[in-house]
This record gives C-alpha cells, structure tokens and sequence, in this order.
C-alpha cells in the first residue's frame, strides 16, 4: 500500500511537472498584416536558404536565421551534413505560411506548408509536411528560428 501511495505521488509530481514545464503556448494570437508578411518573407527566404545548404554543403549560410547551439541548430546542422555527404540534393517545389500567431512572451508561431523532392543516388523522394516555426527577435530586433516542429 505504501508502495503504491509512493507512485501514486510521484507520478502526479510527474504530471504536474510536465504541464507546468510544457513548451506549447497557451494562448495565441493571429499576427497582423506587417508581422505576417514579415514572418513569410523571411520563413521562406530561410527555407530557399536551407535548400542550398543542403545542395552545397554550406551550413553557414543559415546561422543568420537560427538560434545558434541550441539543440534545434546542432540537429539541423547534422541534417544538412549527413546530406550533403550522401550526395542528396533537395528542390523546393513549394512553401506557403498558412497563418502567423504570436503568443503570450511575445515569440512567433507560423504554420506552414512545405513540399520539397530529395534526390537521392537511386530515386528521388517527395516530402509534404505542415509545421510549424517557433521563431523570436534576436538581439537585433530580427527573426530568429528556434525550432520547426512537425504538426498534424
């Protein structure tokens, strides 16, 4: 019984911890005209961006988009790396920003539509998937991606 008293505890210390800690905005709000054209200006000039890294090798040319050394930057980088030295190359064939939120602390929600083709050795491979940037300001007032998550 005691035993059980002990999980019922810690699981509920679990619970309450994951939802206290949870990085899922609680409330967003539809972002205006400028933010929006903004935020689409630059998630695409990025992925247009991403696309060439991949085809040159060249991570560097996407710092200035991303946080760096965050988990989300040092994933991307093996990515595009791991890629590269495959000697895969990636085409966007198309993007588009669905709708730009901002949430409570400011930082910015864009959902997204990608559609890119991976030409690999022996076949070529089409991706479609919606996601969604989490981006902020950076120290110079500009947009910053801290990380893309797949969303359904």
């Amino acid at each position: 019984m005691k035993k059980l008293l002990v999980l019922s505890f810690i699981m509920s210390i679990s619970i309450l911890c994951t939802a206290c800690f949870s990085t899922e905005p609680e409330h967003l709000v539809e972002a205006d005209e400028d933010l929006t054209a903004e935020v689409t200006a630059f998630a695409r000039a990025y992925k247009e961006t991403m696309v060439e890294s991949v085809n040159t090798g060249d991570f560097n040319r996407m710092e200035s988009y991303l946080i760096t050394n965050n988990s989300y930057y040092h994933s991307l980088r093996r990515y595009v790396e791991e890629l590269h030295s495959e000697q895969t190359t990636k085409t966007l064939d198309s993007f588009r920003i669905d709708k730009v939120y901002v949430d409570e602390i400011d930082e910015i929600h864009a959902d997204a539509y990608e559609k890119v083709i991976l030409h690999e050795r022996t076949e070529d491979k089409i991706i479609e998937r919606n996601v969604r940037y989490e981006m902020i300001r950076g120290g110079n007032e500009g947009l910053r991606i801290v990380t893309i998550r797949e969303r359904q």
